[in-house]
């Protein structure tokens, strides 16, 4: 059984909502300090696939989701998509996430909570702990997942808006 519960997390609803390009309004920057004090923001991703995941260690469902996180961040690396994952962590200290990182071998890297200024950034896009947020390569939110996201959903929502870019 994998650590973390069900308690202190705002729940999701599990809706999933994908915006097709002519509906995408919201373009996010999202700007924070990594876990590994680097300075981090979305800006330099503009032409990716940016994958934006809302967590915590203390999060039950963040813990049951990141195994599926880590394999589909993997997959779309190794087969040279132009997609970048990023995590937001949210009211851990540093050394719990790092931990957390550790312990699940999370490949990509998360920004420090910040008191919550990072998250806010995010808006009512992140209500729910876990959150998914799925950027196109113009800054735009393409979809989200209010919950936890498995695998299978995640790579459906990310190769949508990659396939999009192959279409044009």
């Amino acid at each position: 059984m994998r650590q973390g519960d069900q308690k202190g997390y705002v729940a999701g609803d599990g809706t999933v909502q994908a915006l097709a390009p002519d509906q995408r309004q919201t373009e996010i920057t999202l700007e924070g300090t990594t876990l590994e004090e680097e300075d981090w923001t979305s800006a330099d991703h503009l032409g990716e696939v940016v994958v934006i995941n809302v967590w915590g260690s203390w999060c039950g469902p963040c813990v049951e989701e990141t195994p599926d996180l880590v394999e589909v961040s993997g997959a779309l690396q190794e087969a040279g998509e132009p997609v970048q994952f990023i995590g937001v962590n949210s009211r851990d200290s540093v050394q719990n996430a790092q931990a957390f990182h550790d312990r699940y071998a999370v490949p990509y890297p998360s920004l420090q909570d910040d008191g919550g200024r990072t998250r806010a950034q995010l808006g009512s896009l992140a209500v729910a702990t876990p959150s998914t947020i799925v950027l196109d390569p113009q800054g735009r939110v393409a979809a989200r997942v209010n919950g936890p996201v498995d695998a299978s959903t995640l790579r459906g929502l990310v190769e949508d808006v990659l396939a999009e870019g192959s279409a044009r």
